[in-house]
Formats: C-alpha cells, sequence, structure tokens
C-alpha cells in the first residue's frame, strides 16, 4: 500500500466513526502541525488536512487523530493500518 492509498484508507476509517473531514491550505510557516488538525467543533470531531503538506505529514495526523478510539473496537482494519495505528492483530 502506498502513501496516498495509506491516506484515502484512513479517511474512510475516520469517516466511518463519524468524523468530519476538512481539506484546508494552512500557512506552512505558521503551522505546529504541517499536516492538519484534529478539532472538536459543536460536539462534533473534525480532522483538517492540509492538502498542500506533505502526504507523509497528513498521514500522521490521521493517525494521531485516530489512535486510541475505544470505536476502532468495531471496525475491520486492513493489518497495514493496525500496524500504524498500534492496534493489536484482529481476528478478522
Amino acid at each position: 500500500m502506498d502513501d496516498l492509498s495509506r491516506l484515502g484508507a484512513l479517511i474512510d476509517l475516520a469517516e466511518r466513526l463519524g468524523i468530519v473531514i476538512r481539506r484546508a491550505p494552512a500557512a506552512m510557516e505558521y503551522s505546529e502541525h504541517p499536516g492538519g488538525a484534529w478539532v472538536r467543533l459543536h460536539g462534533k470531531d473534525m480532522l483538517f488536512l492540509n492538502p498542500v503538506a506533505p502526504v507523509k505529514d497528513q498521514i500522521n495526523v490521521a493517525v494521531e487523530t485516530l489512535r486510541n478510539r475505544a470505536e476502532l473496537a468495531d471496525q475491520f482494519i486492513p493489518p497495514e493500518l493496525r500496524d500504524l495505528l498500534d492496534l493489536p492483530a484482529g481476528d478478522e
């Protein structure tokens, strides 16, 4: 799985968990997190991804957003994404 496929799979997983995805360029020189950021706004989880940031940075933001969420237990997650999210191997 290449980085673009990984990012797409992480975005799909986030959407299945009810996380709203937004793509919005950020001023890289002012951003602590050039790949984007996770926020909770009006009771909704939102993942902002910076489409001009390197894909690896966007992946890192998505992984940090998803890591340690209890809702992951009910989801099919490919082994490669499990490794990224530091999840134990499932019985899929």
